[in-house]
């Protein structure tokens, strides 16, 4: 037979007290709420250029090249860089 274990009521001592927090101020009438986005921005490049490629896009692209040799194994660094390269060159960036 499983032992069962009972639930013991906590004393109000060892419960921690109820903080309550005063409601938010109402939205003036006809004020619009807005929403402000936070963006990453690209390291080190200029305005008006394309971002270096992510994470993902490279491995996107490697993995690309990975299945057109048709899954072959023991090349794995050497399509990361090819995507990389290759990625940077269409932006206009240095590898």
């Amino acid at each position: 037979m499983a032992k069962t274990t009972r639930k013991t009521e906590s004393t109000p001592a060892a419960s921690k007290p109820v903080v309550r927090r005063a409601p938010a101020a109402a939205p003036a009438a006809g004020a619009e709420k807005t929403t402000i986005r936070r963006t990453k921005k690209a390291s080190g490049a200029a305005p008006g250029t394309s971002p270096a490629p992510t994470h993902d896009e490279i491995a996107l692209r490697a993995w690309s090249y990975y299945e057109s040799r048709g899954g072959e194994h023991g090349q794995a660094m050497d399509d990361w860089l090819r995507a990389k390269a290759e990625l940077c060159r269409e932006r206009g960036l240095e590898p």
